[in-house]
């Protein structure tokens, strides 16, 4: 069993209770009569010149140390003497204090102050550092701050080097040996196991303290003892303990029978352990840890070959930990860099689109205005031409006859004085249309149709009809031309409800008595209807017929209709993505909030479908088109569903709405119009021009791809650029590192 006993060291500077981590001696015996002097009673072994004695600090093998305080200072120096009878090697002493005597210089080392060889007993006097051992500092202070860790096992290494300079091995290093002054600097102590370099007998240190090819009594000092040793100092000062002692290691080394059984159980149990660094239960960072396990390395050839390589070991972490924020300046400001560019890039690229996307828009808006100006315009000139051939047609006197012998034949009469529903067909209805001279007024109007069918059909510009048709002064249908052949039956019928007839906004009731409803009086622009018999939508432009020019009489009314697609314009090639659609702006809602119905829009030709159901703006977005806000629009037709047509029609689109102008009341005779442009009045149709928005800013969005393309491509190029250098910096680095470590 290990008892506590003091350590006398030959530098007789530190006299403290002790672990059991005792320097190995080549014999045991010392140790215990060390231990049975330390218990007897002693006084001043001499009384020295210069120096008084204060107390003793203990006693060892060798001889007692003692405090005493140098008179001319007041410095308290510490005293050991030598007993003549203790078996002291007076030849390896004499080496100490040669040893100690040559390192008087090194600030790293204890001093000595003065040897008395002549004197009875002999002694000599070192300086005293009344801060205790390392050993103590580490029991006290663990875990003690990493920073002032390395700071201590730095000026300890330093010591060391300095030592290793002038020839001198410790072979004994342990916090125990190191001292510290009065600022806690740690100071190289008891070089009683040093070596020359040029010695070449063994030198035993302490158990976990001393490199595992020391304990071997054959041992030839070596300067990799003294590396080895710091390492497990720099091991305990961050630990705690040294490193690889445990409860069973030491139980296997006390064990053993005799000193070479002891060295050879503490080789074997330092050998087969696991590396100490990799099970640290403080974390480290990794340059340290090379440091520590390059130290540490039980084989003598993986340690540090000098405790310079150490110290420069030490260096180039201080340095490569002092460059690590400009390291991380320089990994992280060119990320950083690139972060903020692509941050701000991001925002003025967005800011740019959105700019570009509002001034295409603009000019859009400004586009489709002025082309819905055109359009009406040329939608007014063309009603306007229409006003003039319903204007000739009328006061053709041919017209006139025919109608007048239509208007006297008595199953007309017999029609008018028993009326019957809309939808009835009666004997005498049938017997009219079969009249031979209401068929011959029938052939009239085909033949007049057919002169401005065929104008159109050798210049389209031409104002098309699709029918032409007179009603009598009581609104009964009397004859009727189609462009095309039908098979509905309208002559005989009554249409007196229609605003062709009557000239009011809306259609009346088809229930209402003629007799309640007054002809129109002037040239009429009616409301759009859908067709009976094409199911299209229809304007119908009408006027009427008087027996003579002095308008007394008033016979019927003649009108045409024209298909709302069949307008020049719409039968002329568009530009691209954008078109023309008509919009009847009187249809109400049951909360009086005007819509628009759609009359006419490309889908009903692609579609050719006459059963389609009519398309309706919406109240709030019909208002905004007619106050001219700048607001997308959504086309009925593209939110509609039960064909794959009405999808191209989806997405937003910029709108812009016009009126259509009424033509102005013509004179016959001299065709001046006798209302000013200023004062027409505006009909119900509306011009609305849309053009995809989606299309109008493709170029941007695509120059805006374009432009994140390169934005991206510049980014990689320049991380690669980053990553490249950085690799050959870390590489260099990383190979710097490994050469000085």
């Amino acid at each position: 069993m290990e008892y506590p006993y003091y350590a006398l060291n030959f530098s007789g500077l530190s006299f403290t209770s002790m672990k059991p981590d005792h320097t190995q001696r080549q014999s045991d015996a010392d140790q215990h009569r060390s231990q049975q002097l330390s218990m007897q009673p002693t006084e001043s072994p001499a009384d020295l010149p210069g120096y008084e004695l204060i107390r003793r600090l203990g006693s060892g093998a060798y001889g007692e140390v003692w405090i005493g305080v140098d008179k001319n200072t007041s410095r308290r120096v510490a005293v050991k003497f030598f007993d003549h009878q203790s078996g002291v090697d007076w030849q390896l002493l004499d080496k100490e204090v040669e040893k100690l005597v040559s390192l008087a210089t090194a600030r790293h080392v204890v001093q000595l102050l003065e040897v008395g060889w002549n004197h009875e007993p002999p002694y000599y006097v070192m300086e005293y550092l009344e801060q205790g051992s390392l050993d103590e500092f580490i029991d006290v202070n663990s875990p003690i701050d990493l920073e002032q860790c390395l700071q201590l096992f730095e000026d300890i290494a330093t010591g060391m080097a300095h030592a290793h300079a002038k020839g001198i091995l410790h072979c004994d290093l342990k916090p125990a040996n190191i001292l510290l002054d009065a600022e806690g600097n740690p100071r190289l102590a008891d070089f009683g196991q040093s070596r020359l370099t040029t010695d070449q007998s063994p030198a035993l240190g302490t158990l976990f303290y001393m490199a595992p090819e020391q304990a071997d009594l054959n041992a030839v000092p070596d300067v990799r003892w003294d590396v080895y040793g710091l390492g497990a100092i720099l091991f305990t000062l961050i630990e705690g303990h040294p490193p690889y002692r445990d409860q069973q290691r030491l139980q296997s080394i006390e064990d053993a029978e005799n000193l070479e059984q002891r060295l050879a159980a503490y080789q074997t149990a330092i050998e087969g352990a696991p590396q100490p660094v990799d099970h640290m239960q403080r974390s480290i960072d990794p340059a340290l840890q090379l440091i520590l396990k390059k130290c540490l390395a039980t084989d003598a050839e993986h340690r540090f070959q000098s405790v310079g390589d150490i110290l420069a070991a030490l260096q180039q972490r201080r340095l490569a930990r002092a460059r690590r924020p400009l390291n991380i300046l320089g990994l992280f400001g060119p990320l950083l860099l690139l972060a903020l560019m692509v941050l701000f890039s991001g925002s003025w690229y967005q800011q740019a689109v959105e700019d570009a996307e509002q001034a295409v828009r603009e000019r859009v808006y400004e586009s489709n205005n002025w082309v819905s100006r055109h359009v009406a315009l040329s939608v007014e000139e063309e009603l306007q031409n229409y006003y003039q051939i319903i204007d000739f047609e009328s006061h053709q006197n041919e017209l006139r006859d025919y109608l007048q012998t239509v208007l006297d034949s008595p199953l007309l009469q017999r029609i008018q004085s028993d009326r019957q529903p809309f939808g009835t067909i009666t004997a005498n209805q049938r017997a009219f249309v079969e009249q031979d001279s209401r068929m011959a007024f029938d052939t009239y109007l085909q033949n007049r149709l057919n002169v401005y069918l065929n104008r159109v059909a050798s210049d389209e510009s031409n104002p098309k009809l699709a029918s032409l048709f007179v009603v009598g002064a009581d609104g009964d249908m009397l004859a009727i031309a189609y462009d095309e052949p039908v098979q509905t039956q309208s002559v005989g019928r009554n249409y007196s409800f229609r605003t062709y007839f009557h000239g009011k906004n809306e259609d009346l009731p088809r229930d209402t008595k003629p007799d309640d409803i007054s002809p129109i009086e002037h040239t009429h622009l009616s409301a759009a209807f859908q067709s009976t018999t094409t199911k299209r939508w229809k304007i119908a432009i009408s006027t009427p017929v008087y027996a003579d020019d002095s308008r007394q009489q008033l016979l019927g009314v003649i009108a045409l209709t024209l298909n709302l697609g069949d307008f020049s314009y719409l039968r002329s090639d568009q530009i691209e993505n954008q078109f023309a659609v008509f919009i009847d702006g009187r249809t109400q809602t049951a909360n009086n909030r005007i819509q628009g119905t759609i009359l006419q829009h490309p889908i009903m030709d692609e579609l050719n479908n006459p059963t389609i159901e009519p398309f309706r703006i919406e109240s709030t977005q019909f208002q905004q088109l007619l106050q001219g806000k700048k607001q997308l629009y959504s086309d009925p037709v593209g939110q509609a569903t039960g064909s794959p047509e009405y999808e191209k029609y989806g997405g937003e689109w910029i709108a812009v709405i016009q009126s259509v102008r009424l033509p102005g009341q013509a004179s016959v005779d001299s065709g001046a119009p006798i209302e000013s442009d200023a004062n027409r009045k505006q009909s119900a149709l509306l011009i609305l021009i849309q053009e995809s928005y989606q299309d109008a800013t493709t170029p941007i969005r695509e120059l805006g791809s374009q432009l994140i393309m390169e934005g991206i491509f510049a980014a990689v190029l320049l991380l690669i650029v980053v990553a490249t250098l950085w690799f050959y910096v870390l590489r260099r680095f990383s190979i710097s590192q490994s050469g000085s470590v």
